[in-house]
């Protein structure tokens, strides 16, 4: 697997800022070879786990994105890990509506806390488009 190097925002927690993680994530997924619907697929799965995290984001917190594009034999993929310092110190809950939203827009979500800081945790993966 050759895994590029990641490509880290910092952000405010605030909805204003959903845009410009959707593009981000666009880029990246482009860059790397994406179809379209897939990275429409990836950008609106960021986009949905920011908006989540946001609901509980501690006062003055910033949302950090890390975007890791990889390839391995014939896929590709990105891994997106998101996180903000949580005001409950809770997760969010695997049953939530947004939840089933981002798990049937990517291969695999998690989430991990650890202190007062939720960690959620994106991955693609997609057969190459071979032109």
């Amino acid at each position: 697997m050759v895994t590029q190097r990641p490509i880290v925002l910092e952000l405010p927690a605030s909805s204003a800022y959903l845009t410009l993680a959707r593009a981000a994530t666009s880029a990246v997924c482009a860059r790397l070879g994406y179809t379209v619907d897939r990275i429409d697929d990836m950008s609106l799965a960021v986009s949905e786990a920011m908006a989540l995290l946001l609901k509980d984001a501690a006062a003055g917190a910033r949302i950090q994105i890390s975007l890791t594009p990889w390839t391995a034999g014939g896929l590709i993929g990105v891994d997106a890990d998101l996180s903000v310092r949580s005001s409950s110190g809770r997760p969010p809950r695997p049953t939530s509506f947004s939840w089933t939203v981002l798990a049937s827009l990517v291969n695999n979500v998690a989430a991990d806390i650890v202190a007062d800081t939720v960690t959620l945790q994106l991955r693609s993966r997609h057969e190459a488009v071979v032109s």
